[in-house]
């Protein structure tokens, strides 16, 4: 009897893992030994593949529902599918067509990239696709717009370099000349275009405060509007969700109560949001499978994130969530392939304005 070397057969093991994971993907039905002679052709009696794969269950590669079923693959055995990927899968010529069809016309606001990113990694997916914007506090100040409402009401629109716009009416103490006003917006706008938006509040109360008794009730005036407008308590991120109705489709969702809790965190965009913002922290590429994810309401499902820049400066991530029995390569490729096209539309951003 010939005796392979301890190369050669892990590698032999690892291949029929990859088939067994392969048809369970494309079948959905646990995966015998038979089948497994019957449709891949390894040269391999039903016996000898039935050892190898009681082998992959007993190194937790493997899981067999039934005493008399085949095998399905367990998150254990998806990890090394997904890290056996040796380069990215692909987009499909007309998925990358579309792909550049939706971006090839600048949107005029951040959101409307966001909502269409979103939409667009569901549609392509068929499963929920998430884009979690940038947070305003770790965005750059382009410009301040101060416009009367009335005389001592303010609406202040914040807008950042990489194209987020917030609105925020300021009730002030005191009614305010048009022509004060155009002043102050000249002279906080000079002094604050640039600067993180995280700083603006301190700079400006700090500059402020030094010359207060040159101008004072300009800048007093200021400093209210900065108060209020660089009010950061509830800057994080928007998270933009499409395709929640895909999850009632996804199998391998054991019971009701598997599914309320993964809708529970869909619906729930705070409990969503730092999901991702955890995954944003790991810089590009990620696949969480099952157990991997954290909540325990996501570990009958895999996430496929990837960051997105504007410049050298990941602002924000996007990702598909889905069953653990994805089609992982074609899902990365999405992901990849999403995220490109974000990057270069911010980047066009940037260089218009």
């Amino acid at each position: 009897m010939r005796v392979l070397d301890p190369k050669t057969a892990e590698d032999r093991k690892r291949k029929l893992l990859q088939a067994v994971i392969y048809q369970y993907m494309r079948t959905g039905k646990p995966v015998g030994s038979q089948v497994i002679v019957d449709k891949y052709n390894f040269g391999l009696s039903s016996a000898t593949v039935r050892n190898m794969l009681l082998d992959l269950e007993k190194e937790g590669f493997l899981i067999q529902p039934h005493t008399s079923a085949g095998r399905v693959p367990s998150d254990k055995g998806y990890r090394l599918y997904v890290d056996s990927l040796m380069e990215v899968q692909s987009l499909a010529a007309t998925e990358e067509e579309q792909i550049r069809k939706q971006y090839a016309v600048r949107s005029k606001e951040l959101e409307d990239l966001m909502v269409s990113t979103s939409r667009m990694l569901s549609t392509l997916s068929s499963y929920t696709g998430m884009v979690l914007s940038p947070r305003l506090d770790k965005s750059l100040l382009h410009r301040l717009q101060l416009i009367p409402l009335s005389a001592s009401q303010i609406l202040v629109v914040v807008v950042s370099q990489n194209g987020q716009i917030r609105h925020r009416v300021v009730q002030l103490g005191r009614p305010i000349a048009p022509a004060r006003l155009g002043l102050i917006s000249d002279m906080l706008n000079e002094r604050l275009k640039g600067l993180p938006i995280s700083e603006v509040r301190t700079q400006i109360l700090h500059h402020i405060e030094a010359v207060q008794r040159e101008q004072m009730e300009a800048f007093a005036t200021a400093q209210e509007l900065v108060r209020e407008a660089f009010d950061l308590r509830s800057s994080e991120g928007e998270l933009y969700v499409e395709g929640r109705e895909n999850i009632f489709s996804f199998p391998d969702l054991a019971d009701f109560t598997e599914l309320s809790g993964l809708l529970k965190v869909v619906e729930q965009k705070n409990l969503l949001t730092s999901v991702l913002e955890k995954a944003m922290k790991k810089e590009g590429l990620s696949v969480k499978i099952g157990a991997e994810n954290t909540r325990p309401e996501l570990r009958s499902v895999s996430l496929v994130s990837n960051t997105y820049k504007m410049g050298d400066h990941t602002i924000g991530v996007l990702a598909i969530l889905g069953p653990r029995r994805m089609e992982y390569g074609r899902m990365i490729a999405l992901v990849e392939g999403v995220a490109k096209m974000v990057n270069q539309v911010l980047a066009k951003t940037a260089s218009y304005e």
